[in-house]
């Protein structure tokens, strides 16, 4: 099985940390987002990742240069959207298998190979994994009538009969017939232009739940990266322990659960934690503080700054609120 990871985006949600990086390329817990997905995809037995850029396209390749799969490129010099992006991408996706399509800002856990058994049992045109979470009242939700048929897209479409909704956590498998429902034009989005138009004619799409106890992090905003950073550190880090990379230097004190990227310097007088990530060859001077924080690969955090609920990104902070 193949799949898209959807990585095109402007980063304009991610501003100002995404002006030299692409949003995917950004780390949590020093791996990026996007190598994430592809490890969660080669692990399901995904045998080929396409991968569509835009911005900062370099960032993408480094982030993905150690992936434990082959990377398909595809440069879109303008935005295509949702849709256009995997209508160019139909070549390298192919007619003969359905394929997975992922967004590239977000960290989950997921048996992409179960929803792929789901898709195929069920004859749909395209199957959306969604989950129940308190948060669809936030992004919006999608309801299914009892035969896991979707009925509704947030407010855009309702034909009745929803018994259940849920959150759509950006992943779904779509048939090699989807093609065929796509505009002509270059850029066009998912829903409005194919999966509306196909559920007022019939097409079935279908829906598939993510065990709420499996996570899901977006990370398109600055307060999404903390917040995904924060929740790695409390699930892959003991409680109250620290991790510390090879070549980190830390004269300073550090409050578990906390992350010392490889590299990282943490000097004399200051102090990191808890709940915070210093990311690889991040730099904190003499008696800075990190509480609840993120400083990213390289950051420099001045002597005696501190930051709360914070991003630290070369010399730069970002701050919560």
């Amino acid at each position: 099985m193949k799949a898209m990871i959807l990585a095109a985006g402007l980063g304009t949600r991610m501003a100002p940390l995404a002006k030299t990086c692409a949003k995917p390329a950004l780390p949590v817990l020093d791996v990026p987002v996007i190598l994430r997905l592809a490890r969660a995809l080669a692990a399901a037995g995904v045998g080929r990742a396409i991968v569509n850029t835009h911005a900062h396209p370099e960032s993408l390749r480094a982030a993905l240069c150690a992936a434990p799969l082959p990377i398909d490129w595809l440069h879109e010099p303008a935005p295509r959207g949702s849709g256009g992006g995997i209508a160019g991408a139909r070549a390298l996706l192919g007619d003969a298998e359905p394929f997975l399509v992922v967004n590239g800002d977000m960290c989950l856990e997921l048996d992409f190979a179960a929803l792929a058994r789901a898709h195929r049992e069920s004859g749909a045109l395209a199957t959306l994994a969604l989950r129940a979470d308190s948060r669809k009242e936030e992004f919006g939700s999608i309801g299914y009538d009892r035969g896991g048929s979707v009925v509704r897209f947030t407010d855009r479409i309702d034909l009745g009969g929803e018994v259940e909704s849920g959150l759509f956590i950006g992943v779904q498998v779509m048939s090699p017939a989807i093609f065929a429902r796509m505009p002509e034009r270059a850029g066009f989005e998912i829903i409005p232009d194919v999966y509306l138009p196909a559920m007022r004619s019939a097409a079935r799409i279908g829906t598939w739940l993510q065990p709420v106890e499996q996570p899901w992090w977006p990370v398109g905003t600055p307060a999404e990266l903390l917040l995904a950073n924060r929740a790695a550190l409390a699930r892959e880090v003991a409680a109250k322990a620290v991790h510390t990379g090879p070549g980190s230097r830390v004269d300073g004190e550090v409050a578990g659960p906390a992350w010392i990227g490889a590299g990282a310097v943490v000097e004399a007088g200051a102090r990191v934690g808890p709940g915070s990530v210093v990311s690889a060859r991040g730099h904190l001077g003499r008696g800075a503080r990190l509480v609840d924080s993120l400083a990213l690969p390289g950051a420099e955090v001045a002597p005696g700054a501190v930051l709360e609920r914070a991003i630290a990104f070369g010399r730069e902070v970002w701050r919560d609120g």
